[in-house]
């Protein structure tokens, strides 16, 4: 997904010597001058507005800050010896950069209370006004945890339970016979009591049919009638020929490493696209004839094809019925060429599963 970048924002870090919360480009405490450690991490400004000193923007394009590996002092990334004690930086180390630091809003942060005097400071205050308390990582204090009585549980009495698990069971194994009986098959000898056919041919005309589809789809014969625009897919540029929206998530905030972030979203765009109903003309099924017998002699019926119609799909099906035992048995065959053998009266050996169904035949011997 193509990510903008819509801006930059200064981001804080508190001291760990004083506890003064600081700009993001401040390399050393405003308060007692003790030095941002490598270890600590920028922090999201209560305060996100994107920035347009020229000089702080200019700060972004740098890269990530590095500190120097002989008194830990940070740097910007393009120095090559200490501000501090002058030592080389080629070994420094580089802070990390591109974690997400959250959403970034420009709505109006709430103010912030001194933990130690309970006075109301501007969200950006650094040390509360009133006191000097310093206001590094000030949050509310979370309201005491009361722990919640266990909820009373009720169980099933054991009647329902017992009948759940009888319901249960008695299913699994009737569906277990099922799969018993299926497979279970014998053999028997059966003589053919019956033979039956049936045959039949479709006839098919070019009827006008009602379709919606997109309108590079349509056939170019169709009739079309009044098309509606709809998303039809994403992309991540706009499309010159075809409406394109643009959507956006929420922007976030990327710590650069230098004490500021980079304001990106992420966007995409909803191309749009005619859809539209259209008439065509369709082959359809009219009509259907059919041929019926009891016999070997199975043939097609006779069909009247007419201007501006055709055959259609032809269908066939045979059924041959045994009896053994006392017990009917019923049979297709996949073909004529099958069919045609069981003449009535012949015996054949039959393999019957417990269910009753025929899965093979073969004559007797």
């Amino acid at each position: 997904m193509p990510q903008e970048v819509l801006g930059y924002v200064e981001m804080e870090w508190t001291c760990r010597r004083c506890g003064t919360k600081n700009p993001g480009l401040k390399k050393q405490c405003q308060a007692c001058g003790a030095q941002m450690e490598a270890g600590q991490q920028f922090e999201k400004p209560a305060e996100s507005a994107l920035l347009t000193d020229a000089e702080k923007i200019a700060q972004a394009t740098k890269g990530a800050d590095v500190h120097c590996p002989f008194c830990g002092v940070r740097n910007t990334a393009d120095a090559q010896v200490c501000v501090h004690c002058g030592g080389d930086l080629t070994k420094g180390q580089k802070r990390e950069a591109g974690q997400i630091v959250g959403a970034h809003s420009t709505a109006p942060a709430a103010k912030v209370k001194c933990p130690a005097c309970a006075t109301e400071n501007a969200p950006s205050a650094a040390n509360c006004l009133s006191c000097g308390y310093p206001l590094g990582n000030t949050a509310p204090a979370a309201p005491p945890v009361v722990a919640a009585r266990p909820a009373t549980r009720k169980t099933a009495s054991p009647l329902v339970l017992g009948l759940v698990a009888l319901v249960a069971t008695l299913c699994l194994c009737g569906f277990g016979f099922l799969i018993f009986q299926a497979f279970n098959t014998t053999e028997l000898v059966g003589v053919v009591q019956s033979v039956r056919w049936e045959r039949s041919l479709g006839l098919e005309a070019r009827v006008p049919v009602e379709r919606r589809d997109w309108a590079d789809q349509i056939p170019a014969e169709a009739t079309v009638g009044a098309c509606e625009s709809r998303p039809r897919r994403v992309s991540s540029a706009p499309d010159p020929m075809r409406r394109s929206e643009k959507t956006c998530g929420t922007p976030y905030l990327v710590d650069l490493g230098n004490g500021l972030s980079e304001v990106r979203q992420d966007c995409e765009y909803q191309i749009y696209d005619d859809y539209c109903p259209y008439r065509v003309l369709e082959w359809q099924e009219v009509d259907r004839v059919t041929a019926r017998g009891a016999d070997l002699n199975p043939y097609w019926p006779q069909l009247s094809v007419g201007d501006g119609q055709r055959q259609g799909r032809a269908r066939e099906s045979y059924t041959v019925t045994f009896v053994s035992e006392g017990r009917s048995y019923n049979y297709s065959p996949d073909s004529e060429q099958e069919f045609v053998q069981f003449q009535p009266g012949s015996r054949w050996t039959l393999t019957v599963n417990g269910l009753g169904a025929v899965t093979g035949v073969a004559p007797a011997r």
